[in-house]
């Protein structure tokens, strides 16, 4: 059947026709691995929703080897980091050994992801299935050879995990007699569930888990008027471009003859392309005291963000063996930058003479940016110009 329209998601909600949701790994990727983030922990809520989540055993065991690989690399570019900063200052103590060991607490990558990952699984209630219990080899194999999703016409071996873990969540989901949510990017997966009768794709998270909540006519509008005609914008504005200043910028370009370094500084918002209304997720939601509540929204933000970049030219000189400098210059670039933007609201008096809104929190999903420059030359047009 055809991916499920998100009207006929939400009446199937309400209908408690679907009361689980699943996440591929390529949405943990997304996110950054960031398990105590916003929106990852947000699925920790899904249990007072009377909602389940499950994860299929293979995207689990891909979730733990990502987490495993990204706690090995930060770990290699601490030690590289520390051991460089120690030399520069001639440090003796402490050691770069004490540093590292005070760095990852001790614990190996291994164990540092198992740990993240368990404590993660514990505080969303997350059901880990077992692929391999609920599927059949003939099952898989009958796929295989004829060509069904998940499986296509290329390299079929590399989807031999994609299809145990949604083989999987369809038994389950059949076992259950109820249909569930499925959270990928993954053409695969959105093939597959095409023709499922049960598991129904929705490609972002924030989407997924506002359906899920289904929040009060009262609570969309009044955030609507906020946004729109309120303090909202204004509000968000401040957090943002703090939060701006905070982000790492890398930069890629080439001099078009020797070589070159470059160096970017802190960005500074210079614009912000607001979404419309419809494409603000709620993605969770709770009473707070004194009869307020707490609200989290995770609004697509298209930025303009001006970054300097500092730029040293140099060339090779072979007769000296050294490296002869040819200055430098610093442009500023407007980089224009797509992220989402989760900020944390407590709302007073929702509909009443009182009604206020104030942001407590704020995060950017991304902490890195890279700067494409191209080939960069090392003469401003004012350097040719002698006259």
């Amino acid at each position: 059947m055809p991916i499920t329209e998100e009207v006929d998601l939400s009446k199937l909600l309400a209908d408690g026709q679907i009361n689980a949701i699943s996440v591929d790994t390529n949405i943990f990727d997304e996110k950054g691995l960031q398990l105590n983030g916003s929106v990852l922990l947000a699925l920790s809520r899904m249990e007072s929703l009377h909602f389940d989540f499950l994860l299929s055993g293979t995207v689990a065991r891909e979730i733990r080897r990502h987490l495993e690989r990204s706690a090995t690399d930060a770990l290699r570019s601490a030690m590289k980091a520390v051991g460089i900063a120690l030399g520069a200052f001639d440090t003796k103590s402490p050691t770069r050994d004490t540093l590292i060991e005070q760095i990852s607490g001790g614990q190996t990558a291994i164990e540092a992801a198992e740990v993240r990952f368990n404590d993660y699984l514990g505080a969303t209630n997350c059901e880990v299935l077992d692929d391999a219990a609920l599927v059949e080899t003939a099952t898989i194999f009958n796929a295989y050879f004829a060509g069904d999703a998940p499986f296509g016409t290329g390299a079929k071996k590399n989807e031999f995990p994609d299809a145990l873990a949604l083989f999987a969540l369809e038994q389950a989901a059949a076992q259950r007699g109820k249909g569930m949510i499925i959270v990928s990017k993954d053409g695969d997966w959105r093939a597959y569930c095409e023709k499922s009768e049960r598991l129904h794709l929705v490609p972002d998270i924030e989407r997924a888990i506002s359906l899920i909540n289904d929040p009060p006519v009262l609570l969309r509008g009044a955030l609507r008027v906020w946004m729109n005609d309120g303090d909202g914008r204004a509000d968000l504005r401040g957090y943002l471009a703090s939060l701006v200043e905070r982000l790492e910028f890398s930069v890629e370009a080439t001099a078009s003859s020797g070589e070159m370094e470059a160096h970017a500084w802190a960005g500074e918002l210079r614009e912000i392309d607001w979404p419309d209304p419809s494409e603000i997720d709620i993605i969770d939601l709770e009473p707070s005291g004194e009869g307020g509540m707490d609200v989290t929204l995770s609004l697509p933000l298209h930025l303009v963000v001006r970054v300097p970049v500092e730029l040293e030219f140099s060339v090779w000189d072979s007769v000296d063996r050294e490296s002869v400098g040819m200055g430098g210059r610093t442009m500023e670039m407007d980089e224009e930058v797509d992220l989402r933007a989760n900020a944390q609201i407590r709302i007073h008096d929702l509909g009443g003479d009182a009604e206020e809104f104030v942001i407590f929190d704020c995060e950017l999903d991304t902490t890195y940016v890279e700067i494409e420059m191209g080939e960069v030359d090392v003469f401003e047009p004012e350097d040719y110009d002698r006259n």
